[in-house]
């Protein structure tokens, strides 16, 4: 009988191969060669704008996180067989990955969970620069839905969201939970030579309990802020889900 997989390995599959999961592959679609080195990122307005919000915004640990989360789902893509241009937009892909922690910044002035109020933020910074088509949803829905990953192995999701969605999370997921090997051989080292990782995730943690703490609004019972903050801070009031049977009006 094959061993249960623990909570921990579930998450971590299910953050780094978000990519994959949700996009699948071209069927006529070739390996990236071994050795790349490509860190550029996109270089229109929008693309500008947004990175330079994130540089007065973020803190260098988070700014490096959210530049190495987009590197790292361009490369995954790309392995992927995965062409910006052709299979997505590198631009969209780009906006969802430096914006996607913006809700634990003072920008953004909200009492929602920290991917909510991120999604708002960005959702408002496109808008106020004329994009009010379909991409400002795809770039909410990204960022909204950053930390629950289990939506990418649905195949309905897959068929119809936009691919941008799986590859920037899954980017974000290699660098939370992955490591270098989701990656070909050097690449990492390459990326964080230039946007060093600075302790990683741990201060980003330290960051959304942080936030957490603020309101109970900001961490809910049963989503990702609210277990973390748990887990940290178990003897604060928590709501569970026995708790909330109790309280409806049903008496069931």
């Amino acid at each position: 009988m094959p061993s249960p997989v623990s909570r921990r390995t579930a998450l971590v599959t299910g953050l780094a191969g978000g990519a994959v999961a949700l996009t699948g592959s071209p069927s006529a679609a070739q390996p990236a060669p071994a050795v790349r080195a490509d860190l550029s990122f996109p270089t229109t307005r929008l693309a500008r704008e947004a990175r330079n919000l994130a540089h007065r915004t973020q803190e260098t640990y988070l700014l490096n996180h959210s530049l190495r989360s987009f590197l790292f789902a361009r490369e995954a893509a790309t392995q992927e067989g995965w062409k910006p241009g052709r299979d997505y937009d590198a631009e969209l892909t780009f906006l969802i990955c430096v914006l996607h922690d913006m809700g634990l910044t003072a920008s953004a002035a909200s009492d929602q969970r920290f991917e909510v109020a991120g999604a708002d933020l960005a959702a408002e910074f496109l808008e106020q620069r004329g994009v009010t088509d379909g991409r400002v949803d795809v770039v909410w829905d990204a960022i909204a839905q950053h930390t629950t990953p289990s939506f990418h192995s649905s195949p309905v999701f897959q068929r119809r969201r936009a691919p941008e969605i799986g590859i920037a999370t899954g980017g974000i997921g290699i660098d939370v939970l992955g490591g270098p090997g989701a990656l070909p051989p050097g690449y990492a080292d390459r990326v964080h030579a230039a946007y060093p990782r600075l302790g990683g995730t741990r201060p980003l943690t330290e960051a959304i309990v942080t936030h957490a703490m603020g309101s109970p609004r900001k961490a809910p019972p049963m989503t990702f802020p609210g277990e973390v903050l748990h887990q940290r801070h178990p003897s604060l009031p928590y709501q569970t889900w026995e708790m909330s049977l109790d309280a409806a009006g049903w008496g069931d």
